[in-house]
């Protein structure tokens, strides 16, 4: 069975390939993903289960942006949770600005699956660079 680290380390590169096959092997069907509620785009908020946090987080951001999260530190909390600190580098696709935002990711697991993404970004940032 995977640690929390080894399916953490795997996301990140299956969101940036959008490869919806390694994440259905890293994630619950139950996951949830709370992403930064006043992101734009209707990105902001809670999704429930795996399809809707791809479709309506990650995916949501790809069609919106063309940012890439760059993860820095990897810190295991006490209570068997990975916080992951890292920076969202990239643009907006229809502006073309900069984003270039920092992130919190909590990352829980159970079972050897993923089962919750909390994040925290400047959704200012994100909503400045998408509009003109």
């Amino acid at each position: 069975m995977l640690t929390i680290g080894e399916l953490v380390r795997g996301v990140y590169p299956a969101v940036a390939a959008v490869d919806r096959h390694a994440l259905a092997e890293l994630l619950d069907p139950a996951f949830e993903a709370t992403f930064t509620e006043s992101l734009p785009f209707g990105i902001g908020g809670t999704h429930y289960g795996a399809q809707a946090a791809q479709r309506d987080g990650w995916w949501a951001i790809g069609r919106a942006f063309d940012v890439r999260a760059e993860p820095a530190e990897w810190i295991d909390c006490s209570d068997g949770r990975l916080l992951v600190i890292g920076r969202y580098d990239g643009r907006a696709r229809v502006t073309g600005i900069p984003i270039d935002a920092a992130f919190a990711h909590v990352w829980t697991a159970r079972d050897g699956r993923l089962t919750r993404l909390w994040q925290l970004t400047d959704s200012a940032q994100w909503t400045a660079a998408s509009s003109r």
